[in-house]
């Protein structure tokens, strides 16, 4: 049951993706997200997904434009700190291992494809 909420979660986040953005994660969370904070709104953008249920435990983190910044996740009784580095359109975040992070890619024909353009 869990992998089939996974799988769906997974779908659901790349239909409502801006497929402006080279590069995107989803990050999934123990317990309900109740806040994003981040230092540098320009560089990273943050959607989170709410379920039927009301649960907001799915962040999709998308790239804007190159640089770093920080960014805090907040849950009900956590505060989990990460820093997200955008270079030539790819996004790399490190931080605290309590949430899960899932890099959303093209497969490798559509990229094959778009640098051939």
């Amino acid at each position: 049951m869990l992998k089939l909420k996974r799988i769906l979660i997974t779908i659901i986040a790349a239909c409502s993706m801006n497929t402006a953005f080279a590069d995107s994660c989803i990050m999934i969370t123990p317990a309900n997200i109740t806040k994003v904070d981040c230092a540098n709104n320009n560089i990273v953008g943050f959607h989170v997904l709410s379920t039927l249920m009301n649960e907001k435990r799915s962040l999709i983190v998308t790239s804007i434009s190159d640089g770093e910044t920080s960014f805090a996740v907040h849950m009900k009784n956590r505060k989990c700190d990460y820093k997200a580095t955008v270079h030539n359109g790819k996004l790399k975040i490190k931080g605290d291992n309590t949430i899960k992070v899932l890099p959303v890619d093209l497969p490798p024909e559509l990229n094959s494809v778009e640098d051939s353009k």
